[in-house]
């Protein structure tokens, strides 16, 4: 979000409705052998919709969720929020924080480098961090397979949110949170 712009209010529907697709992706999930569990995140995505704060947030109904409906044990739930849920969030805002500061205003930078790749990035640093605690907590060593399903998920997941958000950025784009009109969509040659 550009700093001359006033910050969005987040609506509670869409802090309820992104709590429950982030509560119905935690659900569906798979586990190589070997490994710990694989799913979508949503978080960066809730991210792009609410912002970090309300995100955060976000990720805690949709942990919330997961745990009532069995699939996260409630002993998990604190590590699954921070792996799963704000570790992405922060990387995702930092590199977008980030592309904002150096890379020109074009809404193609926002959708692309900012979205797409903050989205891979951020899908890959929880993978990554929720690995390695398995394998320090469990003295198993995940094999390449768990690596290579990472990546399919991560680029699977930015796909999905990159299109999505660019839908929302077209269509809505007071929607969300992270976008801002006036920086993205002026004409060129305006000031911005």
């Amino acid at each position: 979000m550009n700093a001359r712009s006033a910050p969005k209010t987040a609506s509670p529907h869409a802090l309820g409705a992104v709590a429950v697709l982030i509560g119905l992706a935690w659900t569906l999930r798979t586990t190589l052998v070997g490994g710990p569990p694989l799913h979508w995140l949503v978080a960066p995505l809730a991210l792009y919709v609410l912002g970090p704060r309300w995100a955060a947030v976000a990720v805690l109904g949709g942990a919330g969720f997961a745990a009532a409906t069995g699939t996260v044990p409630w002993a998990e739930m604190p590590a699954a929020v921070l792996l799963d849920g704000w570790l992405p969030i922060a990387v995702a805002w930092g590199w977008l924080r980030l592309i904002e500061r150096r890379l020109p205003p074009h809404l193609f930078v926002y959708l692309f480098v900012a979205v797409f790749a903050g989205t891979l990035m951020a899908t890959l640093a929880g993978g990554a961090a929720e690995r390695l605690l398995f394998a320090a907590g469990s003295g198993r060593n995940p094999g390449a397979d768990w690596w290579i399903t990472l990546l399919i998920l991560a680029d699977g997941e930015a796909v999905t949110t990159g299109v999505l958000v660019t839908g929302l950025a077209v269509y809505r784009p007071e929607w969300l949170q992270t976008f801002d009109v006036d920086r993205y969509l002026s004409p060129p040659g305006t000031p911005r």
